[in-house]
């Protein structure tokens, strides 16, 4: 099992380079490569360039013997009546696959469709996921599903695979062989479930990867653990249980947006220090 974090902040600040350079300095020995930038036409990575470019980002890994364990596709995955950016976001998608491949990379999330009035429609979604089928197998990559949430009057209010009964249909509907479930901590919490209820529903055969960050269950704040009213002790305690065989991956980059460029790697350390820690409880 593996610490790993998300590219996300650090690239936007500093570039992806630099980013995974950071990240593997401060022990991390997984990375969560980031391409929301890709929902951009003007972003390199749909670029003849993309190649060299992922290329460069691996060799820099291999130096600090780190690896890309995870990575995360462009998203919204659809809009409503904008067929223009559905098919453009599509072959983003299609194309984040492909990194993610050349990456090495075993699981790549991608958002279910997540409108509220469409909440319990899993053929939406399984006919959505099942058009990635052919490039799953081309490129040798999981695609994992995620627990999201909405907005409603005001509200947060559950969307696609956001209550552990939905989670674990969606994720029986699609399958163990090329899809996975991805349990985001602290969406859990906004919709009123704990995240060890999401845990032992979705099982040992589904539960692929995290997004492991902390909230007041008020807003989906992206901090780091023990910093908001996630029950870290029961939420590890879930995951030793069902025996989770994925690594404990981070997406907690809000606590580095107020950090100067000065102190970036610092929070670096001190977040894989929250991983060892993490990982103890699960022990």
């Amino acid at each position: 099992m593996k610490i790993a974090t998300q590219t996300d902040a650090l690239s936007r600040r500093l570039g992806d380079k630099k980013a995974v350079e950071i990240i593997c300095r401060a022990g991390f020995s997984g990375i969560d490569y980031s391409m929301f930038p890709m929902n951009d036409p003007k972003c390199p990575l749909l670029g003849d360039e993309m190649p060299a470019l992922v290329d460069s980002l691996k060799e820099i890994a291999k130096r600090y013997d780190a690896v890309f364990t995870q990575a995360h596709a462009p998203f919204p995955t659809m809009r409503k009546e904008d067929e223009d950016y559905n098919k453009f976001v599509f072959k983003a998608i299609v194309r984040s696959i492909e990194i993610a491949g050349r990456l090495g990379v075993k699981n790549i999330v991608v958002h279910p469709i997540s409108f509220v009035a469409n909440r319990t429609d899993f053929d939406l979604n399984y006919s959505f996921y099942q058009r990635l089928v052919p490039y799953i197998d081309e490129y040798g990559v999981r695609v994992c599903t995620e627990n999201m949430w909405g907005h409603e009057n005001g509200k947060f209010v559950c969307t696609a695979c956001s209550s552990p009964s939905d989670f674990r249909q969606m994720t029986e509907l699609l399958g163990s062989e090329r899809f996975g479930a991805c349990l985001d901590i602290g969406h859990c919490g906004l919709v009123g479930f704990k995240p060890s209820e999401l845990i032992r529903a979705i099982g040992k055969e589904y539960l692929c990867a995290l997004h492991i960050h902390d909230n007041d269950h008020t807003s989906d704040a992206h901090i780091f653990p023990f910093n908001g009213k996630i029950d870290w002790a029961d939420t590890m305690s879930a995951l030793h249980e069902i025996d989770y065989q994925g690594d404990l991956t981070f997406e907690a980059d809000n606590s580095l947006v107020s950090c100067p460029d000065s102190f970036l790697q610092t929070a670096e350390c001190h977040l894989h220090d929250i991983g060892l820690a993490l990982l103890n409880m699960m022990n």
